[in-house]
């Protein structure tokens, strides 16, 4: 997870000091090339580099949107390590826009509350609702419009899967991500994303 944490750290630094007035598209060949250390690493999947309106989309294909100095980003990618795969979301905020930011702050409370509560013996449903319940209670509910994890490792989508209806019961070493969001359309989306491991009867960010 390190390769990755790091790929993101450079690509934030791109963007800081050259993404201004670039494109998605371009962002999004940046991504790639920064991310997998310009070939070194396999990616585990194409990244999402989504600005502003189009962010809204959960899969956001790129646009000809150019990136500005208010303008609010979403980035979702991953690098592979010994065949095994990487994933996360981190999502840039203009911390002026105060919809923004709350939206933000009720996603990342979801998040952490989902975390900080998951244990072995759980339904991969009631991690979900952890999640669900912050964002829900906060009147976004309908706009939270995906389930809250994905079991990860050889293949980037895999057991367990963290749905409203999933019945799988968390065991010890299962590795998953936590990744709620809200999409306003036509305005933006939010989603924080972390890979877990469940180790010692707790969700440790990887």
């Amino acid at each position: 997870m390190d390769i990755g944490k790091d790929g993101f750290k450079k690509f934030k630094k791109f963007l800081d000091l050259k993404g201004y007035n670039q494109n998605e598209l371009y962002l999004n060949f940046m991504a790639k090339s920064i991310m997998s250390d310009y070939g070194k690493y396999q990616l585990s999947f194409d990244p999402i580099t989504a600005c502003n309106e189009n962010s809204a989309k959960p899969h956001a294909y790129p646009l000809e949107t150019r990136f500005k100095h208010n303008s609010l980003f979403l980035m979702d990618a991953g690098v592979k390590y010994e065949r095994y795969c990487s994933d996360r979301t981190v999502t840039y905020i203009n911390k002026k826009n105060k919809l923004q930011q709350k939206i933000y702050d009720i996603v990342l409370k979801a998040q952490e509350n989902a975390i900080n509560k998951t244990s072995i013996g759980m339904k991969a449903s009631e991690v979900d609702k952890l999640a669900r319940d912050v964002i829900e209670k906060a009147g976004y509910g309908k706009y939270f419009v995906h389930s809250t994890g994905h079991g990860i490792g050889l293949d980037i989508h895999e057991y367990p899967h963290i749905s409203k209806t999933s019945d799988i019961i968390i065991e010890e070493n299962m590795v998953f991500t936590i990744e709620p969001g809200i999409y306003l359309p036509n305005k933006f989306g939010i989603r924080i994303e972390d890979t877990v491991a469940i180790q010692n009867n707790k969700a440790v960010v990887l």
